[in-house]
């Protein structure tokens, strides 16, 4: 086999691996409802904030652009 090959192999087998490990964590979550809970709570938290930075990045690309706007 050649080493590219090698490569790809080992590669098909972790990807699997981890797609089994996602797997097993969603049955788990299907199994305990307060962990789904949990879970969907951090996410929406996560998301909360992930929006919060978004809405900064723009409002000082925003400013920048206007600051470079005036100075020409």
């Amino acid at each position: 086999m050649a080493p590219d090959e090698d490569a790809m192999r080992a590669a098909a087998r972790e990807l699997i691996a981890a797609g089994r490990s996602f797997l097993d964590a969603a049955e788990a979550l299907l199994d305990d409802p307060s962990a789904t809970e949990r879970v969907v709570g951090l996410v929406s938290v996560i998301a909360q904030q992930a929006q919060r930075v978004a809405a900064n990045v723009v409002n000082d690309m925003t400013i920048g652009s206007e600051e470079t706007d005036e100075s020409s």
